[in-house]
């Protein structure tokens, strides 16, 4: 089972915003490995992370 993590947990754990992951997610530069089709919400995986912190 995949855990997810919520936008702010992610942006904490790559010392960021959640601004800056929404700004990455809407140029195409890191997308979420998930995102709720109902309330927007982005969920990531640590191989997310592993993604985020190379940028």
């Amino acid at each position: 089972m995949t855990d997810y993590l919520s936008i702010g947990e992610a942006a904490k754990a790559v010392h960021t915003t959640s601004e800056t992951l929404r700004h990455y997610d809407r140029i195409g530069l890191v997308k979420p490995s998930k995102k709720d089709e109902w309330t927007n919400y982005r969920y990531y995986t640590q191989q997310d992370l592993v993604r985020l912190n190379t940028v």
